[in-house]
């Protein structure tokens, strides 16, 4: 018996110091920087409109953060240097066509998955908080009448736009 209730105590006490740094998602914390420079992206990948678009919706997203904001780079208490270094198109469905004769002839994608990977630095005076994290985001593109060039055009706003925001949680949850 005596040894039945030292382990429960050895558990409830190792139980309590790992739970005691255990966060909400969403709960505010505190972080050793308020303002972040945020570096133009550099490509890497075969999507060469979405440099601007990236750095734009990095920096929209840290703005809409109330712990961080957007400075210049001499004044910014930390430097995020990112670099877009994956854009892949998977076919993610598909549809059969019929031939002139009414026959089954060959197989259209009927919706692109489209995938873009970075990454991401963020230096503090010097000191690294993290090298080269590797972040992505994808969406799910529905060409019309095989019109994939422009189905894509259109969607890489939104493609970036989700990506800034995984970059922004990262940057937030650094610990």
């Amino acid at each position: 018996m005596k040894y039945f209730i030292n382990f429960l105590l050895i558990a409830s006490v190792a139980l309590m110091c790992g739970c005691s740094n255990y966060r909400l998602a969403g709960t505010p914390i505190k972080l050793p920087f308020r303002s972040v420079y945020v570096q133009p992206v550099k490509n890497f990948s075969y999507a060469p409109q979405a440099t601007n678009l990236l750095t734009n919706a990095i920096s929209d997203a840290i703005s809409q953060t109330p712990e961080l904001k957007t400075a210049n780079v001499g004044d910014a208490d930390a430097v995020l240097d990112v670099v877009l270094v994956d854009y892949s198109k998977l076919k993610y469905a598909s549809k059969s066509t019929r031939n002139a004769m009414g026959e089954l002839d060959t197989a259209l994608a009927a919706a692109y998955k489209v995938t873009a990977t970075v990454e991401c630095t963020l230096t503090m005076g010097g000191k690294v908080l993290f090298d080269k994290r590797k972040v992505s985001a994808s969406i799910i593109i529905y060409p019309s009448n095989n019109d994939f060039l422009n189905s894509e055009y259109q969607n890489m706003p939104i493609l970036m736009r989700e990506l800034g925001g995984k970059i922004k949680d990262t940057i937030i949850g650094i610990w």
